[in-house]
């Protein structure tokens, strides 16, 4: 599957939406990661917590590793698109 990575922060322009992604995308080349993977990593997480926690349904440690990769992206979009501290842009996964 194509995963697209999408981001909303009314006060960036289209080119800063642009080097956003393009920071977010650099981190999952060179983790070697393909954002779909992340993808289902990060649904397995939400299942684990719509569950309560349950030990049963705690995301692999493959699935903690993307999730990782999926946190550092999020850090570098936001680095790029210089959003001050306490204020979060998040990555938005979008299939293609």
């Amino acid at each position: 599957m194509d995963m697209k990575l999408d981001l909303d922060y009314p006060s960036a322009t289209p080119e800063q939406l642009e080097a956003a992604r393009a920071a977010a995308i650099a981190v999952f080349k060179t983790a070697g990661v393909d954002p779909y993977e992340a993808w289902l990593a990060w649904a397995e997480e939400e299942r684990w917590g719509e569950t309560g926690y349950l030990e049963a349904f705690r995301p692999s440690q493959e699935y903690q590793r993307l999730l990782d990769v999926t946190s550092r992206a999020q850090v570098a979009a936001n680095l790029a698109l210089g959003v001050p501290a306490g204020e979060v842009v998040t990555l938005d996964f979008i299939l293609a």
